[in-house]
């Protein structure tokens, strides 16, 4: 299920109201709380099966009956009669033992004989696909499981209902809902695929019943060898389904060369993350930085959380696991935000992210010898913002998700393009991923403990399998090797420019007489080289200066106590601060509905007009709030960081080239047809520009507006809140396209 898809909205509706009933134990109307639960969690398997004659509840199937207007649901046949009976009793049978029960399934013997009868389960299943599979029975069996499956889940969903009844235990009985939950989301991508991968659910189930059973072992175990051999075995076995996946037939015929027939797997949605996941609880119980949990529920519901779990962010055990051991109370704030942020993400994927894929970067990337120097570096940038767009709107969406049940996960983007060096790219850039390569990776390999040399090997190296767990392809690896590099140089000339400032201009001066000598052989001795070493080359040459240039101008510098105010901001100074910016702010959000108007009704020669102006106006509301008594040196300090900005974002555009290509040797063409620098821009079409602009101004967008927007979305009454959500989805649907675009890093 992807969370732009028409079917997320009410998933996430049902789930938060299934969440949220489980929190009353009252037993008044006890029977009324069950009776809705079961019916939101039919509800939720009915978005995922799509087909009522599943359903085994007699709550679901008359739901089904009046949803499709039978005039006739009075009258049920036999067969569905005895289902429902069947199910019925499953249900209430396994609400009493939850009830009764609970105490001894929240303790450590009820959650071993939990975790020992789902590995036995997991066996069954395993040896059912096998069996299947090599007597060619497989799809009849499947049909068999599918026909019987909502079994499955009535099973748990009356257990965590039981268990959710008394004070003690409830905790534990909502993660066990949200554990049902989660699996069905999966569970909808899982079902769409052929033969045996339509059991991959079962197969995350196994590595998480694994890691459960190792994090015991590490952490009960006292012999240092012991421990080792355990988070080897947690290593190879989270890694190894990664490589089979992921990298078989990467390394068998790219690498190795083999004459072997491609394996032509389909990777599992999001495989990468919840194995980086999955490591980085192993890891912190063998650094003792994390007690292993003793409940199978709970680890598994921390793997499978269904937010994050198909493109993150990732998110540490000791981040999640403590708020699933004792979930957040419910608030009104939380949840509004969290709805707020749903939104934004919404507009970012929908609005700006789609348009730019479909409008121009698709269609470069798949013929980059159709268009001019000028269209293909459009659609280069365009690719840059499009993969922030998607991917950080991912991260909204999961975050924002969490926050409406309760939890906090963590921030994933701090707008990466304002970075005015390559090292803050990485700490705005898919932070989840960056902070787990350093404190594992990074660190585990030496990180800058063993002198100057040491630390650039581990940076390069660092990155170089960050470029690869993104994905099997030398294009990858290329990024990797870029980003590597760059951060390794930049490392360098920052602390090379801090000495003084004689050494800074001394080294700026240095490196840009070696760009000026190397463009000079490049030209005239090396022209006969492939593309491949032309670009080498240039980068060899041209990357000391743009890592000097960036390590200088974007130095910070704390602001003089007094400065002078520019003049033609001194007109603020006697200006009413405390309603100006509210004006302007009110007078943003109705020029940005004039920016949707002129998309509809006006002229394409108004748009980027319409645009700017919504942003000016956003910014001038944060200078006139911040006041202006050290304007001109945050303008100076500006300037400086937007001329090291340009510079970085042109050296991540460089290294999104290959990310993006669907082959090396289309990152080359794309390069080559870059540098014929024809200026041809017939493809460049307004609307292009306009994704582009409004793309470029959500991202510069002024922080202090932006969370104005947020809070005054928070402070409005519930029918305006809903008036707001509507007229958003009003201009969605208006804004989106009938083709639907995939989240990037669901590949991932």
């Amino acid at each position: 299920m992807l969370f732009s898809s028409p079917d997320y909205p009410p998933f996430l509706i049902a789930v938060f109201f299934l969440y949220a009933l489980a929190r009353w134990g009252s037993a008044a109307h006890a029977w009324a709380r069950i009776a809705m639960m079961v019916l939101l969690a039919d509800i939720v398997f009915l978005l995922i099966a799509k087909d009522p004659n599943l359903v085994w509840d007699p709550v679901g199937g008359m739901l089904c009956k009046l949803a499709t207007g039978n005039p006739d649901y009075y009258d049920v046949p036999l067969w569905l009669a005895v289902r429902w009976v069947v199910g019925s009793a499953l249900l209430v049978g396994m609400i009493v033992v939850g009830r009764r029960k609970a105490a001894w399934i929240a303790s450590g013997r009820g959650q071993a004989v939990i975790a020992a009868g789902l590995v036995a389960l997991l066996a069954a299943v395993g040896l059912t696909v096998l069996v299947g599979t090599t007597t060619g029975t497989l799809p009849y069996i499947t049909l068999a499981i599918i026909e019987h499956g909502h079994l499955v889940v009535l099973f748990v969903l009356g257990a965590g209902i039981g268990v959710s009844a008394g004070n003690e235990h409830r905790p534990l009985g909502r993660v066990m809902l949200l554990f049902v939950a989660s699996s069905l989301f999966y569970q909808a991508w899982a079902s769409a695929m052929p033969g045996p991968y339509r059991y991959l659910l079962a197969l995350l189930l196994a590595t998480i019943a694994l890691d459960y059973y190792l994090g015991i072992w590490i952490e009960h175990t006292d012999d240092p060898w012991k421990r080792k051999a355990l988070l080897i075995v947690s290593l190879c076995s989270n890694l190894g389904i990664l490589v089979v996946f992921k990298y078989a037939d990467f390394f068998t015929q790219d690498v190795l060369g083999l004459d072997v027939e491609r394996l032509n797997l389909i990777l599992p949605a999001g495989i990468s993350f919840h194995t980086f996941q999955s490591l980085s609880y192993t890891i912190d119980v063998y650094r003792r930085e994390l007690p292993a949990t003793k409940s199978v529920i709970t680890f598994a519901t921390f793997v499978l959380f269904f937010p994050q779990l198909v493109a993150g962010p990732i998110v540490r055990a000791q981040d999640l696991l403590p708020q699933l051991e004792q979930p957040p109370a419910l608030e009104l704030d939380k949840a509004t935000r969290g709805l707020f942020r749903i939104v934004l993400g919404l507009f970012k994927k929908v609005a700006l992210a789609d348009t730019l894929a479909i409008a121009i970067v698709d269609r470069v990337f798949e013929a980059p010898e159709r268009f001019s120097s000028v269209e293909v570096a459009v659609g280069v940038i365009g690719y840059a913002f499009q993969i922030f767009l998607d991917f950080s709107a991912y991260s909204d969406i999961a975050i924002g998700s969490a926050q409406v049940l309760g939890f906090e996960l963590p921030e994933n983007f701090r707008t990466p393009y304002r970075s005015a060096n390559i090292q803050e790219f990485w700490r705005r850039w898919h932070i989840s991923l960056s902070t787990w390569l350093r404190d594992y990776l990074y660190i585990t390999l030496g990180g800058n403990k063993y002198g100057p040399t040491r630390t650039y090997v581990n940076l390069i190296l660092t990155m170089l399998l960050g470029g690869l767990w993104h994905g099997a392809s030398w294009a990858f690896i290329v990024w990797g090797a870029l980003h590597g590099f760059g951060l390794a140089v930049t490392r360098f000339f920052q602390r090379a420019t801090t000495a003084s400032k004689q050494e800074a201009q001394r080294l700026l001066a240095a490196c840009l007489l070696l760009a000026f000598a190397g463009y000079a052989v490049q030209t005239f001795l090396l022209a006969h080289l492939s593309t491949w070493w032309q670009l080498v080359t240039a980068w060899l040459y041209l990357t000391p200066l743009w890592a000097v240039a960036t390590a200088w101008l974007g130095q910070e510098r704390k602001p003089p106590p007094e400065v002078p105010v520019l003049p033609f901001l001194a007109v603020w100074s006697r200006t009413p601060r405390e309603w100006m910016p509210e004006l302007l702010r009110i007078t943003t959000c109705l020029s940005a509905i004039g920016v949707f108007a002129a998309l509809r009704y006006l002229p394409s020669s108004t748009w980027i007009p319409a645009i700017a102006l919504t942003w000016a106006l956003a910014l001038a509301a944060d200078i006139v709030e911040r006041g202006t008594a050290d304007a001109a040196d945050r303008l100076v300090y500006a300037l400086r960081r937007l001329f090291s900005g340009v510079l970085v974002f042109a050296y991540v555009c460089l290294a999104w080239v290959f990310f993006r290509a669907t082959s090396f040797d289309n990152a080359l063409a794309i390069l080559r047809q870059i540098a014929q620098l024809d200026t041809d821009h017939a493809n460049v079409v307004p609307l292009v520009t306009a994704a582009l602009a409004a793309a470029t101004a959500t991202h510069l967008f002024a922080d202090g507006t932006c969370r104005w927007l947020r809070e005054r979305f928070v402070a409005l009454p519930a029918y305006g809140q809903g008036f707001v959500l509507a007229g958003v989805a009003f201009l969605l649907r208006e804004l989106a396209h009938t083709k639907m675009v995939p989240f990037i890093y669901f590949q991932f």
